[in-house]
């Protein structure tokens, strides 16, 4: 899956991949922000409850996620985002 837009394909990655017997799946140029599965199933969630758990952190304590709790806060965001 791919975006359209004719610098993200060439005639030999096209060969390459009909060789390999992979199905390429154009989504139209220019509107992946909108259309793109992964960002906006996946990773749009994710990106929103990453923002809102720092948020609630920074107005818990005042300060930024600690860096020793950026796994462990990333982990609980990515359980929230990805049921």
């Amino acid at each position: 899956m791919y975006d359209g837009h004719k610098s993200h394909a060439s005639i030999d990655w096209i060969n390459l991949a009909i060789e390999h017997r992979i199905i390429l799946f154009t989504l139209p140029s220019h509107t992946t922000h909108r259309l793109q599965p992964l960002d906006v199933g996946c990773f749009g969630p994710l990106q929103t409850a990453w923002f809102n758990r720092c948020d609630e952190i920074m107005a818990a304590t005042g300060e930024a996620m600690s860096l020793r709790d950026v796994v462990k806060e990333y982990w609980e965001c990515r359980k929230q985002a990805f049921k």
